[in-house]
């Protein structure tokens, strides 16, 4: 066989391999999307800090370096049963993404779509004090 067919079935495999694993992690993506709006509560926070947690290089694994970024919040919690309400404030430490990190600026309320430790989007800001 001519040298063309090996590269054109090369291709071929490859263009394959590549649509399974779209569709695969197309699928992955809107399991969470389902799952996001699913759960979503728009509540307020107080941020007190917010950083970039970078994964611990582990020997003989070969992964890419992974970047976490992490904001430390201050949330309240109010629970309302037969009549008597509960509030508590908490700390909690969200995960978020690169472009909604660089939004957020630290002792500042936002409101934010929160899905568990999650934070889908920050929709505003307000400095205090």
């Amino acid at each position: 066989m001519p040298w063309w067919m090996y590269t054109i079935i090369i291709i071929v495999v490859t263009g394959i391999i590549y649509y399974f694993l779209y569709r695969s992690m197309k699928k992955r993506q809107n399991e969470f999307d389902a799952m996001y709006r699913a759960h979503k509560e728009v509540r307020e926070i107080f941020v007190l800090h917010k950083k970039i947690v970078k994964q611990p290089i582990r020997p003989n694994l070969k992964f890419p370096k992974v970047k976490t970024y992490q904001v430390t919040a201050r949330v309240t919690f109010a629970q309302k049963s037969k009549g008597a309400s509960f509030t508590a404030t908490q700390n909690v430490t969200f995960m978020i993404d690169k472009k909604e990190f660089e939004k957020i600026q630290p002792n500042r309320k936002y409101k934010v779509e929160l899905s568990g430790n999650y934070i889908g989007k920050v929709l505003q800001g307000k400095k205090v004090g």
